[in-house]
């Protein structure tokens, strides 16, 4: 599972909004999907967007 993120600057870069896709992202925060694909697929520097990808664990005792 994929989801994307706009963080804070700061070094803690904690989420401000988050989606499950980049141009739902794009719409919550003003600006365009390619913005956010930009951002975050920028090399060496951070950009205030984030693609994370999220393992689901299926192994889960309840």
């Amino acid at each position: 599972m994929i989801i994307w993120m706009e963080v804070t600057k700061d070094e803690y870069e904690l989420p401000i909004a988050v989606a499950d896709s980049a141009g739902e992202l794009a719409n919550l925060c003003g600006t365009t999907k390619n913005a956010v694909m930009s951002s975050a697929y920028r090399k060496g520097r951070k950009g205030r967007f984030r693609r994370v990808d999220i393992q689901e664990n299926d192994d889960v005792d309840t």
